[in-house]
């Protein structure tokens, strides 16, 4: 008999939980489109839903959750199996085992023993029946990702590492007695070490599909290595892929697929408004505050009354965020910053009032020569007649002089572009702090793209670790000298 069946595949989810607007002003990705999609595929078809590893991520609020915040999000969505990633192994054995327990479906990894029992420390493999289809998966994991946790004495110890092809082998012969129909593996090898175990499987060893992760590219189609198809989603929460399959359950095997990695939208499904909700309820904990609750004092008054010059009120945001957060400089949008004035006291009706639009913090990496291309056509003039499509605080060390002289007929000239007091060199790499809007529209401002490839999620919540950040200085706040933005025969 034939029987048509889906096999849905997320990886590296890594904390992404909150959609993104693309140039169309379009919603895209999300935990809330992902467990629309979910739900909306099993709702047509028999479908099974995995995550191939990296569910947590190191660098969103690791102080204080170590990612653990998102599991609720997880078993909210009910994968029907999980398989572990680098990431899960970034805290440790202890943290490792919390993880488990905690996530309700089964995690898999067929590669970890415990040497003195003789047991596997997770669940190794999966018999899941999606409708009369017997499916076994495995769940893989390379050794360079096991050597993490072997810092701790006690796993070096008590933990052995099983190789991959021995490993698989024994699930395979554990279950041969229950007639399986297809055999999957879910893997975080990366392309390359998928492309690998394929090219290289064992003739007694028969694997119908690798599902994987960890390289987070955007696969345009399956690639198919020693007649074994392999793919991966994506990275975070803007992908899923999707494997439509025909099996043969008399026979056992696949008689035809098809696979798409399914970009996620409001064009292929609806929201989910109950994950929704759950997300801003675990993932932005804060404690309690009142209108009044003063947040910090500034040294006097502090005024932000244009947008295209440098502020005293820039300046000092632009610097907080260059704190906070591992950068060489933050770029801060100016209209980011919506009061006038704000100080001495600072409230919380004062700061959120001061910077209402709170944002997820990314990281980029830029070469010098591309930085001073993105601000030389910034400062040009445009067909349109414009000379700034943004305008910009910017944080300590970075410094920027232009002449603005006859700007409307020739654009503005870049006299001193610098980090440090040393002009920018096009070969070095400079870490770039922005918020994820800032980074989404900087084809508009500096014609680069800077795709989701490219950013680093550092905070969900801007505006949280800027209060946080004020409410531990018990001195005032003093703005800095200004100078680090200079307009020459600026006349606006």
């Amino acid at each position: 008999m034939k029987k048509e069946i889906t096999l849905l595949h997320a990886n590296d989810i890594h904390g992404q939980l909150f959609f993104t607007v693309n140039e169309e002003c379009e919603i895209m990705g999300g935990i809330s489109l992902l467990s629309g999609y979910v739900k909306k595929t099993r709702a047509e078809r028999p479908t099974f839903f995995g995550i191939c590893g990296d569910v947590l991520q190191e660098d969103i609020w690791g102080s204080d959750y170590k990612g653990t915040n998102t599991v609720e999000l997880i078993n909210y969505i009910k994968p029907d199996a999980l398989s572990l990633g680098n990431h899960e192994l970034d805290y440790g054995i202890a943290h490792l085992l919390i993880f488990k327990e905690c996530v309700e479906a089964p995690t898999l990894c067929a590669n970890l023993n415990v040497s003195y029992l003789g047991q596997k420390l997770f669940k190794p493999s999966l018999v899941y029946d999606i409708d009369g289809v017997k499916i076994l998966f495995i769940g893989v994991l390379p050794k360079a990702f096991f050597n993490k946790i072997m810092s701790d004495e006690f796993c070096r110890n008590s933990l052995t590492y099983v190789e991959t092809y021995d490993a698989i082998r024994e699930e395979i012969r554990a279950h041969e007695d229950e007639h399986i129909d297809l055999t999957v593996l879910m893997s975080h090898y990366g392309i390359e070490g998928d492309r690998t175990l394929a090219e290289n499987m064992p003739e007694d060893i028969h694997i119908d599909l690798i599902l994987g992760g960890h390289s987070h590219i955007n696969m345009d189609e399956a690639e198919v290595i020693g007649g074994i198809p392999i793919a991966q989603s994506s990275y975070g929460t803007t992908h899923i892929g999707r494997f439509d399959l025909t099996v043969d359950t008399d026979r056992g095997g696949i008689c035809d697929w098809k696979w798409e990695r399914v970009e996620l939208s409001e064009k292929v499904c609806d929201f989910d408004l109950g994950v929704d909700e759950l997300a801003d309820r675990i993932v932005f904990k804060t404690k309690p505050k009142t209108d009044n609750e003063l947040i910090c004092r500034f040294k006097e008054q502090y005024e932000h009354k244009s947008r295209v010059l440098e502020t005293q009120l820039g300046d000092i945001i632009a610097d907080t965020f260059a704190k906070i957060y591992p950068v060489d400089f933050t770029i801060i949008q100016s209209g980011s910053l919506r009061r006038t004035e704000c100080g001495p006291e600072v409230t919380e009706k004062d700061l959120s009032e001061l910077y209402p639009f709170d944002d997820r913090f990314v990281m980029v990496d830029l070469t010098g020569k591309e930085i001073r291309e993105a601000f030389e056509y910034l400062f040009s003039l445009k067909p349109d007649g414009s000379v700034m499509n943004g305008t910009f605080q910017y944080s300590e060390g970075f410094r920027l002089v232009v002449d603005a002289d006859d700007c409307w007929n020739k654009g503005c000239r870049i006299e001193e572009l610098s980090f440090k007091g040393k002009p920018f060199e096009d070969d070095k790499t400079y870490r770039v702090g922005m918020t994820r809007n800032c980074a989404n529209s900087t084809f508009r401002y500096f014609s680069i793209v800077l795709g989701p490839e490219r950013q680093k999620t550092v905070s969900l919540s801007t505006y949280n670790e800027l209060a946080s950040y004020f409410l531990k200085k018990p001195e005032p706040i003093e703005a800095p000298k200004q100078g680090r933005f200079v307009m020459k025969n600026f006349k606006g």
